[in-house]
């Protein structure tokens, strides 16, 4: 097992001076954070896309806003809600690591805005500048219910090295899409900026993705975790190999949200994406490879016998 302090990277934009920094100041001292970079990506990419990619390199995480998603997610929102009952009637068959976090299928018919989603400019531009050519591969919605428990802190994906940190480019980009208003009180996204670079078999719990505790405590010393606030139609782009978790929700009303995953062309994967016939047509015209399966009856939130 590699000591915490031979895992952690050293913050700072010049090698050799920011280890002098860190050996100056006490160990016990927190270091400052920058926010996860947010970018405003209407017009033209060349004004975005450098400086989105470098930061989704460096920390993990990016922020998308001004994306004109924002009625599309209101309006898939709102038919999410409408399903809330049926996450709470099947709790225990869709619970993703902890009480109140669902993971179910999204509405997957021209009614949920599908192709919008799956093939928004601004985000195969970002990803495809770190996987080339990548294909979607996942589908679903996160609907964190009123008075969750956070989740665990985890990664959404196992090192393809495991035995050892290999310092190497992203894999595979999970991408997050608000639904509604997300903050602090109601189940915003905590993300643990450039943790991406620590993914090893010696980071996790025995038999799972969750981060051991005693790293967390040092983690949070080095550079502390943060929430991200996001609108309606916000999307929020990040390595699946960084440390993150849903926290808890303390408001009467669930917290709807989309969740995709875009892997490199060459990662075998099992697809699950799952989606009605009459979109068919829009989805495969996409510049983008969906593995999606298509059926024709309407898929909600227990479709595919996710739940019985």
């Amino acid at each position: 097992m590699k000591p915490v302090d031979s895992i952690l990277p050293v913050s700072g934009a010049g090698g050799h001076m920011a280890v002098a920094q860190q050996d100056q100041r006490d160990s016990h001292e927190p270091v400052p954070s920058p926010s996860v970079r947010a970018f405003d990506v209407p017009g033209d990419p060349a004004a975005w896309l450098p400086a989105a990619s470098r930061a989704l390199a460096a920390d993990g995480a990016v922020l998308l806003t001004g994306t004109g998603l924002a009625g599309r997610a209101r309006d898939v929102g709102r038919r999410m809600l409408g399903e809330v009952p049926l996450l709470v009637e099947h709790h225990d068959a869709l619970m993703a690591y902890d009480d109140g976090h669902m993971r179910h299928r999204p509405p997957g018919g021209r009614d949920g805005h599908v192709a919008a989603f799956l093939g928004h400019p601004a985000v195969l531009a970002l990803c495809g500048a770190s996987l080339a050519a990548p294909r979607v591969i996942s589908y679903h919605g996160h609907t964190v219910l009123p008075g969750s428990s956070p989740q665990p802190v985890h990664a959404d994906w196992e090192p393809l090295w495991p035995e050892a940190r290999v310092d190497h480019p992203p894999f595979m980009l999970a991408v997050n899409i608000a639904l509604v208003d997300t903050g602090e009180r109601n189940g915003s996204i905590e993300v643990w900026p450039g943790t991406h670079a620590l993914a090893s078999q010696d980071v996790y719990r025995h038999g799972s993705l969750c981060v051991r505790e005693d790293l967390l405590e040092e983690r949070r010393r080095e550079r502390p975790p943060e929430r991200v606030p996001m609108s309606p139609g916000d999307v929020l782009v990040r390595d699946v190999r960084l440390w993150h978790r849903g926290t808890r929700n303390t408001t009467e009303t669930a917290r709807p949200m989309l969740w995709q995953l875009l892997a490199a062309p060459w990662l075998r994967a099992e697809p699950s994406v799952l989606l009605e016939e009459d979109v068919r047509g829009e989805v495969e015209a996409l510049p983008v490879d969906v593995a999606a399966a298509y059926v024709g009856h309407p898929v909600g939130a227990l479709s595919d016998g996710e739940a019985e």
